[in-house]
């Protein structure tokens, strides 16, 4: 992966391999570079890096359940039936591709704003800001009237200020 990058890409991923628990924000601002350029390349040097390879490559199979608890989620795990869930979301948020379009491209020209203005927030406003986003497009791409999505917003922007009056949850 590293071979094919310019000389700062290769400098970011090689940042991202020896520091891979390092903020996305600060490194986009050290390095100035795009968010979305600096999720990416930190993604890869993640895959890359050997500390995060599986120790095994295969999996150990489970014991069979002794206990009540360990039946019942067995139960439950054969009887789930993820395509239902799927289809109730497909109804009530549309399309998953569509949705994902419209918020990956609303949060990359926000991390391409900030990067050009210089601007880093916390792990806690960044994420609220694109927890944001995505309650947005599920409200433009889905039904606008689920009302926990117009709560979800709010929710997360109280947070935020919230933690900067000093009263942190």
């Amino acid at each position: 992966m590293s071979q094919s990058l310019s000389p700062k890409g290769k400098k970011v991923f090689d940042y991202f391999v020896a520091n891979p628990a390092a903020n996305a924000s600060k490194v986009a601002a050290k390095f100035k570079m795009s968010m979305s350029n600096v999720y990416k390349l930190k993604a890869s040097a993640n895959s890359a890096s050997p500390s995060n390879k599986p120790k095994t490559s295969r999996m150990l199979p489970l014991p069979e359940p002794k206990t009540s608890w360990q039946k019942i989620v067995k139960e439950v795990e054969e009887t789930s039936n993820v395509d239902k869930t799927l289809d109730a979301r497909a109804e009530m948020y549309g399309k998953f591709k569509d949705g994902a379009s419209l918020m990956q491209a609303v949060k990359r020209e926000l991390a391409a704003h900030a990067a050009k203005h210089g601007k880093t927030f916390a792990d806690d406003q960044w994420e609220a800001l694109e927890m944001i986003v995505h309650k947005m497009g599920r409200i433009v791409n889905g039904d606008p009237d689920v009302v926990d999505h117009w709560v979800d917003i709010a929710g997360y922007a109280t947070l935020i200020s919230d933690r900067l009056e000093g009263n942190a949850r």
